[in-house]
Order: C-alpha cells, then structure tokens, then sequence
C-alpha cells in the first residue's frame, strides 16, 4: 500500500491494514469534524477558577483565548485548558479563568462572539490543566467515500489484530507546511542560521500560492527585506524574525525571541519526528505492534465511563519488559497495556532492537542523545515514551449522504485521522 511523501515526510511510512481504502477527505466544512473533550473536572460552592464550556466553530483555541482575555480586559495568561483543537472543526472543550468577579462572570456569560457559545458551567479550587483531559470524542464525516461494511469491518479486524500504530498526525508538525521537526533538528545541531531560514521562508506544496512565491524569492536572496515589505500581517513570527535580523540580531537571538510555546514546538517535533520513524519500521519488521522482547518498553492504560461509553486513560509510567513477557503479552491481548517507543531526549536509556534502531537514526541526522542537552532550556528535553498502538473505543460508523461517518473516543493526545487514514488509505489533513 503506497503512502504519501507528504506523509513519509513526518515519519508515517507504512499502514498498519492491509485492505484497499474507502477514499474520500474530511474537513471540508468544519461540521464534518467534530470532536468534544471527555476529562475530569471538578466544580466546588467556591474557588478562584471560574470553568465554561466553549462551543466553537472553526476558531483556533489560542485566537479565541486572545478574544475572550481581550472582551474580559484581563491577561491571557489568566486562561487555562487542557488542549488545541483544530481550527476547521466544531469543537467542545473547557476552560478555566483565575480570578473574575461577580460582574466579569456576568459579562462573560453574555459575551456574543461569532460561531462561538460559552457556558458557565461554576466555580473550581483547580486550574484546567492537561492532566484533566482524558481524552477527546469524536463524529467525523468523510466526505466521498465510499460505503462498504465489509471491507471497513475487515480493516477495523486487522487494526484489532495487528494494533492501529499510533503516529503523530501531520498537524503535530505544523499548518500546511509540515517542517517544524526540521527546525528542530538544525537546532539540535547548533545551526541556527539555517533552523531560521527553514522556518521563516521554506517554500512548501499546499500553502497559499501567494505566500509561497514569497517564501520562494526569500529562500534563494535570504534577504529579510524582501520578507517584511510583502509578507502579509497574519505571518506576525516571520514577521518578527526578519524584523531581528534586520536590526543586526543573529539567527539565534533572533530565534529565542519566539514565544516560549512555538520555541518549545521544535525539538518535539523532531522527537516526534523519530517517533514515527521507529514506529513504521517496527510495522514492517514484526508485522504487529502486539508482540514484545525482552528490552521493549510498554505502557498501561485502562478504560473510564463517560456518557458515551468508555475511554482510555493513559497511566505515564513505563517499564522494560524483561522477565515479565508473558504477564505482558497477556495485559496486550486483553487491551491494558501496549509496546511504548522512546521520544529520544538526553536521559533516554536505549537497549535492543528500539535502542538501535534509533541510534541508526540519530547517526544519519547527524544528532545524538546529549544534543538534546541544549544551552538554551525551550530546545532542551530529557526524553519520553509514547505508546505505540493507539488505544481507541467506541468505534461505529454509518452511510451517510456522500460519505461515512465514524465516531470513536481516542485518548489524549492521539490523532483522529491517523485511525482514519487506515480506512480511507488518502491523507486526511
């Protein structure tokens, strides 16, 4: 089955079922992609935190935080959530927002903000954090599909089977241009005249071609100029970085001027990057992600109840299998615990097959473990695991009119459609 180089660009090389795909796209219209946040939270009679409900409709989360702080008159800083959405989708999720009075909550619950709907569900002694979110929900639409029960019962088989491998979805290396895990592996490398160049003028397929031809005459002249007389507004991080250059900064002060999240982005999305990779040549090594040896490492997970039915919680603690194979291989079989690849970081402990296949990675990027040791904290990382098999429940699907809906529950931070992709074998974006 062949993948696209869009695709094998980020590391997702292989598909995990072996069946003919249905086609079709999603996101189209937002409608078509719904997804509404399952978590945890806890109201009380009192607290500093006042929690809402957000409804919202191709908005992006952090833009419509900028709104609310502004409509509000307080920080931004002030709100908290769990995780983004995507912008071209409706979208559920809560927030939380330190210290309003009774009068900034009255406001807030009139608040009119376009395609937007917010509830004020009370108050909390929490923040919303990340570690409150279990997972997300999600009813998506693909668009000119076709219908055929059999054969996404049989991939849905195979998937149970084999595993569905839990990748990184494309969004997790940018928007239309997907090269943020490679800036963040010339930062890795120290060479941060070309991390700046990589992300303020790499010329990519898919982004407006207006800005492309841009981003075309800026990548051959590296002429900040250029870029600051004919960017549009909206590119306001390109903006900023040329503005630096121009001003006589380096490529690396230039860099640390970025937001503390965008800089935090770039070796992530590298790790993420090597995370993929590892995880397609284990596909098509052992043909399965439910079999383990001896120096694998694995995760736990177990299911929680929500209103519509249960969810995986994912346990962040990981151990070797070593003399424990066969209590593993079964909790594998029964769905409580997966294989777990290594998000690569300067304390991370490589052995067998993983250790040396990403070493052989590491080397033809000509990175090792101890770069991820940077001078600079927002490019540094110690390193992580992720679970390999993508855990999801709940999953149905329908014929609808020009298309198939599916409806699943995912655990945080995984992709829709890289369980999509397996049925439909088209990148979803």
């Amino acid at each position: 089955m062949n993948v696209s180089d869009l695709e094998r660009g980020v590391g997702i090389e292989v598909y995990a079922s072996t069946t003919p795909g249905i086609g079709g796209s999603v996101k189209n219209v937002p409608e078509n992609f719904v997804v509404e946040e399952v978590g945890k939270f806890r109201l009380s009679d009192d607290g500093n935190f006042t929690v809402i409900r957000v409804k919202k409709v191709n908005w992006d989360t952090m833009n419509l935080v900028r709104v609310i702080a502004k409509k509000l008159g307080i920080s931004q800083k002030r709100i908290e959530y769990a995780g983004t959405k995507d912008k071209r989708s409706l979208s559920i999720q809560y927030f939380s927002i330190y210290g309003l009075n009774e009068k900034q909550v009255e406001k807030l619950r009139n608040l009119r903000i376009k395609d937007v709907e917010i509830e004020v569900l009370g108050k909390s002694k929490n923040r919303i954090g990340l570690g409150d979110l279990l997972g997300n929900h999600f009813e998506i639409t693909v668009s000119e599909a076709l219908y055929d029960e059999e054969l996404i019962e049989t991939t849905l088989k195979e998937l149970e089977e084999r595993g569905c491998p839990n990748f990184f979805g494309l969004q997790r290396f940018g928007t239309m241009r997907y090269i943020t895990h490679r800036v963040g592996l010339e930062l890795l490398r120290r060479n941060y005249e070309d991390a700046f160049w990589i992300y303020v003028a790499m010329p990519f397929e898919g982004e407006n071609p207006e800005v492309r031809k841009i981003r075309e005459k800026l990548w051959e002249s590296r002429d900040p100029v250029i870029g600051l007389r004919e960017f549009p507004p909206y590119l306001r991080y390109e903006r900023i970085l040329l503005q630096a250059l121009r001003e006589g900064k380096s490529e690396e002060q230039a860099m640390l001027m970025l937001p503390k999240n965008l800089k935090l982005m770039f070796v992530h999305a590298y790790q993420s990057y090597v995370f993929n990779r590892v995880l397609s040549e284990r596909l098509r090594e052992f043909g399965t992600l439910k079999s383990v040896e001896r120096d694998d490492t694995v995760g736990f997970f177990h299911p929680e109840k929500f209103e519509k039915g249960l969810i995986y919680s994912l346990r962040d603690d990981y151990y070797l299998v070593e003399w424990r194979r066969k209590r593993v291989e079964f909790l594998i079989n029964v769905g409580r615990c997966s294989l777990a690849l290594p998000l690569p970081g300067y304390e991370s402990e490589l052995k067998g097959w993983t250790g040396e296949v990403v070493k052989e990675m590491l080397d033809e990027d000509g990175v090792s473990l101890e770069d991820f040791r940077h001078e600079h904290r927002e490019f540094t990382s110690r390193g992580g695991y992720r679970l390999a098999e993508l855990p999801f429940s709940n999953f149905h699907f329908k014929e609808v009119k020009h298309g198939v809906k599916f409806r699943f529950s995912l655990p945080k931070g995984s992709y829709a459609t890289v369980l999509l992709r397996e049925f439909t074998k088209t990148v979803l974006i």
